[in-house]
């Protein structure tokens, strides 16, 4: 728990490389929303990593929804260490963003609802 963001970004890009998926972790500015791009079969993520204290709200879910579309990706996910509020939970259900706490990205291919990967 004594990690940076930064560092918190590699461990959950740790956590899908360990699951077979190939994964970036951009740099720290000018990312456009995107954390940890991953990959597998064909299937692209974009996820942003959110090591917070309290509860992750509307932002991280507004962003990461707008990288999937500047990434081409057909998932986008908020991970945290913590919980997100009401308002997160009910923007993410309504844009299509996947919530997890980052101990479920082991799952993450299991918990996705992709028909057929797009070509990019």
């Amino acid at each position: 728990e004594a990690i940076s963001p930064i560092e918190y970004e590699h461990y959950c890009a740790r956590i899908l490389t360990s699951c077979g998926w190939k994964t970036r972790v951009t740099s720290a500015s000018g990312d456009q929303g995107a954390d940890v791009i991953a990959e597998i079969s064909g299937i692209v993520v974009v996820i942003q990593c959110k090591k917070y204290t309290g509860s992750v709200g509307n932002t991280a879910v507004q962003e990461v929804h707008a990288a999937k579309d500047f990434y081409n990706a057909h998932k986008a996910v908020v991970v945290t260490n913590s919980q997100f509020t009401k308002s997160a939970r009910q923007v993410a259900s309504k844009l299509g963003v996947l919530l997890l706490h980052h101990d479920d990205l082991l799952k993450l291919i299991e918990k996705l609802d992709i028909k057929k990967p797009r070509q990019i």
